[in-house]
């Protein structure tokens, strides 16, 4: 309780410190309209109530909505037309703000409209932009992807580096949205090296705050929550109180995923705290859904309910599909724990209706925009416009002139625009095949090079992959292992043959781990026989060391089994261990089937010296012994007999000095 009420005490000293700050705005924004209302109309007073504007839109959108409409009067009636397209795209971001979708895309229609008719590049990019924005909310992906891609367009354009970050930032948003997470971030990256660049504060504050839901998505919760404490800390320093609210709704879901469910329903009440201040409805829409996910969580069934309904009514009347998606896979859960199942059906249908819909992109393309304004006010507005006396004269005169001509090309211009959107429809179609194809091809590829790995040393596998062949190699010094079961054939006695093979891989796979952690190549193995080899397909000249070390551990990693299965009174095995060094050849042979071996007489002395040892030993050859002496404690036991060879000396190793 404590912990809640110093938050809340935070909360209340830093929204008294951001109220001193927007009175202060506020005085300066009144000036400027002074200003106009005087007679002022020269460029920069219109400017900086554009960026009064800007500066308001994400903490008081209906504000700022009233504003756009009094400078879109004063600028219509002083003939100022370039700012017409902006005043009526800050209404549309307003809508989309409050969660009005639709008359956020009516504005945006009128917005475009007039800025196509004035030529105005970059007003039409941000239109683009803000279009992508409201679709993506309203679970339009394919058309937020194309506005995307318009927008950028624009920006390439007229060479407009700073607006092309807004852009990469969309793109990553929809990239993560269709959970391509490394795309996503290398775009919000893009955007980053721009933002730094030319001091983008707040949309530098995205960039990290998008990073950190793809880390969370992800759950790399850690990771996801560094990068929202950047982005608030510079969202605080800009006063942005919408993006804040956004910032600690999104904490309070990693939290959650975290299982810190404290810390996220303090974090969820900061948030609500702002959206309602700000009247963000998204933001008051995300913290009734964090909070009834929370008390699901905690089985908490009938809070959860509660909030999820709060959620359901706010989703549905703001058309936000993809929260919708959310408070139905919720509700169901619920209904379904609680034993309500009639009810649990109706919303798992809902659910999927939902998702069927949302994945429908032709349904999506075919959604009928309305093309007329909401209000009487706006149209008002924009027929002013349109009946300005000179730019009417203008227009009938060239009418007239041009007339006959618009309709000749107007209708090449309408085939040729036809012909080209059912090009670029192929070739997107086309490429995004190929893109699938590729990503099949690649997995398909590292699979292959996995197996092919997994069966060939690199070196061999990549020559023969490129050549498609291997010519075998001469190695002066290589240590060869071999390893040899006692008792097999009274185990396959006491064993089926399933558990017999089981007990055989248990062990296999543990040498295999062992050998895998010094520069040791394995072999084959042949039956219940293990043989490896240090020094190739890399020559150095640390494999007898490193062969005795990985011989020492597979003792006693079977003397600690051997010692287990006794306490259990089950059968074991014993195992013999030899380790000869000396000149090989190495390879692979044939053309199917291929297996990287190793020929010569140190083969055949190290396996002699794992058939004369003892079991729970390491019996290495002389010439391993010379090369090893310094590093290991060894005992002489002794000759034996090789063919061609004479006496070999046998060493016993007990271990590392």
């Amino acid at each position: 309780m404590k912990y809640k009420v110093s938050i809340l005490l935070t909360v209340m000293l830093i929204f008294g410190m951001l109220c001193s700050v927007l009175s202060q705005d506020k005085e300066y924004r009144d000036s400027l309209f002074k200003e106009l209302e005087m007679g002022k109309l020269d460029t920069n007073t219109f400017f900086e109530l554009c960026q009064c504007i800007n500066d308001e839109l994400y903490n008081d959108p209906e504000q700022s909505m009233q504003d756009a409409r009094q400078i879109l009067d004063i600028a219509i009636q002083a003939s100022y037309h370039k700012l017409v397209p902006r005043m009526i795209m800050y209404q549309g971001i307003s809508y989309d703000l409050i969660g009005k979708y639709d008359s956020a895309i009516i504005m945006y229609d009128s917005a475009l409209f007039m800025a196509k008719k004035l030529g105005l590049k970059a007003d039409q990019g941000n239109i683009y932009n803000n279009y992508s924005i409201v679709y993506s909310i309203m679970g339009q992906l394919e058309l937020s992807l194309e506005y995307c891609m318009k927008a950028l367009g624009a920006f390439e354009e007229i060479n407009d580096s700073a607006s092309m970050a807004k852009v990469y930032n969309s793109l990553g948003s929809r990239y993560s949205e269709m959970g391509m997470n490394d795309q996503a971030i290398a775009y919000y990256q893009k955007a980053i090296l721009l933002n730094e660049k030319f001091k983008e504060h707040k949309s530098l504050a995205k960039n990290y705050g998008n990073i950190g839901t793809v880390y969370s998505e992800l759950d790399e919760h850690e990771s996801a929550l560094e990068y929202y404490t950047k982005a608030y800390m510079i969202q605080k320093d800009l006063n942005n109180k919408v993006d804040m609210s956004t910032t600690l709704s999104n904490m309070a879901i990693t939290h959650r995923n975290m299982g810190k469910y404290d810390l996220a329903f303090a974090l969820a009440e900061q948030s609500y705290m702002i959206a309602n201040e700000t009247n963000d409805e998204i933001g008051k829409l995300m913290y009734f859904l964090t909070i009834a996910e929370i008390h699901k969580d905690r089985q908490e069934y009938t809070e959860a309910l509660k909030n999820y309904s709060i959620a359901e009514i706010m989703a549905d009347s703001m058309g936000a599909r993809q929260n919708l998606l959310e408070v139905y896979s919720g509700l169901a859960d619920i209904y379904a724990i609680l034993g309500e199942y009639e009810e649990a059906y109706v919303y798992n249908e809902k659910f999927n209706e939902e998702r069927v819909s949302l994945l429908d992109t032709e349904k999506n393309k075919a959604l009928d925009k309305v093309k007329e304004f909401e209000d009487a006010r706006v149209k008002t507005e924009i027929d002013l416009l349109t009946k300005d006396a000179e730019i009417q004269d203008l227009v009938i005169r060239r009418q007239k002139i041009i007339r006959n001509s618009i309709a000749g090309v107007g209708g090449m211009i309408l085939l040729i625009a036809i012909l080209l959107w059912h090009r670029y429809r192929y070739v997107r179609k086309t490429r995004n095949t190929l893109a699938k194809k590729n990503v099949i091809i690649q997995d398909e590829k590292e699979k292959s090079d996995k197996l092919l790995l997994n069966i060939l040393p690199e070196e061999t596998a990549e020559e023969l992959k490129e050549k498609g062949n291997s010519k075998a190699r001469s190695f002066d010094m290589v240590s060869v292992l071999f390893t040899d079961f006692k008792g097999f054939t009274q185990m396959a006695e006491v064993l089926s043959p399933e558990e017999l093979v089981a007990e055989i891989d248990h062990c296999f796979k543990a040498f295999d781990n062992i050998i895998s952690t010094y520069d040791i190549e394995k072999i084959k193995t042949i039956g219940d026989a293990y043989m490896c080899a240090g020094g190739l397909p890399v020559p150095n000249k640390s494999n007898p060391q490193d062969i005795v070390k990985a011989a020492l551990e597979i003792r006693d990693f079977m003397s600690g089994l051997k010692k287990s299965r006794q306490a259990k009174n089950q059968p074991f095995f014993e195992v013999r261990i030899g380790v000869h060094t000396g000149p090989v050849v190495a390879g692979i042979v044939g053309i199917k089937k291929f297996q990287y071996d190793i020929w010569g007489d140190t083969v055949n002395i190290a396996s002699r010296m794992e058939s004369s040892g003892e079991v729970g030993k390491v019996n290495i050859s002389g010439t391993t012994y010379k090369l090893i002496q310094n590093k290991f404690e060894c005992v002489h036991r002794g000759k034996v007999e090789a063919k061609n060879k004479g006496a070999i000396d046998m060493y016993y190793v007990k271990g590392e000095k």
